[in-house]
């Protein structure tokens, strides 16, 4: 869409994105799903009438995981362990954050020390001088040279969560879903490790004009198997489930699905 002037903003949290798409400052965005819910309906049901949101969906996207990983030598090999310890989970509010509280309380890991960390490099550095045990991390890409180096030093190693706890977790938190890192993604591993994340989707603006947002949506679908070899957690897109949001989709996408959906 070469004939589109497209200007990046920089967003740490789905809360500023959905915000500036209110206010009409911005077009289009990423968000976690459970954000994009209740920047619709707010604290009502979704059966309960919209509360005039300018947001809509345009396609349900892959869930973010969250991986753990623990300090060699700190004594954690399993969650329980954490008690005690000190944990960077991400900046406040973002989706690191947001999963990694949600992880500790469903573990009833208590007292334990979270610290928001600004960045990837701070997190990775916490672990290497011992001043964090553990550290929370979204999975955007893999593998990562940071923590790829971390793990094939032998400085840190990944922790799976699963179990129980994760079960009651998302009877509480409906959007948290069960992701697996498949094997080999990091030096020595060489089993499925779980963990927990939380579906993402393309947000835009209600009143974006609907051949535009039809456009934008046909091409997104025509390069994710590009994108994918860049982007590897784009493996776990459903593409089934991309119309299923929890918020209504634009016109200009729902006509999208529903050729689709005609074509096959």
């Amino acid at each position: 869409m070469p004939e589109l002037d497209i200007q990046e903003q920089e967003a740490a949290a789905s809360a500023p994105v959905l915000r500036q798409i209110e206010s009409g400052t911005l077009d289009f965005g990423v968000v976690l799903a459970d954000d994009a819910y209740r920047a619709y309906f707010g604290s009502g049901q979704a059966d309960a009438a919209p509360s005039g949101s300018a947001v809509r969906a345009i396609s349900l996207l892959q869930p973010l995981p969250i991986y753990l990983l623990a300090r060699a030598g700190s004594g954690v090999h399993r969650i329980e362990d954490l008690k005690g310890k000190v944990v960077a989970a991400g900046p406040e509010n973002s989706s690191a954050w947001k999963l990694g509280t949600l992880v500790l309380k469903a573990f009833d890991v208590e007292p334990v020390t979270v610290k928001a960390m600004s960045s990837r490099e701070l997190a990775v550095a916490g672990l290497k001088d011992g001043s964090l045990d553990a550290i929370m991390l979204p999975g955007y890409v893999y593998p990562e040279a940071l923590t790829e180096g971390l793990l094939r030093d032998g400085g840190a190693y990944l922790l799976p969560i699963g179990g129980p706890p994760v079960e009651r977790l998302r009877r509480d938190s409906p959007f948290v879903r069960v992701v697996m890192i498949p094997r080999d993604i990091y030096p020595g591993q060489d089993q499925i490790v779980p963990t927990v994340g939380i579906d993402m989707m393309i947000v835009c603006r209600r009143d974006l004009d609907e051949a535009l947002v039809y456009r934008l949506a046909d091409q997104l679908f025509a390069v994710f198997p590009r994108l994918a070899r860049i982007e590897a957690t784009l493996r776990f897109l459903n593409l089934d489930e991309a119309p299923a949001t929890p918020i209504p989709l634009h016109p200009g996408a729902a006509r999208y699905f529903r050729e689709r959906e005609l074509s096959r």
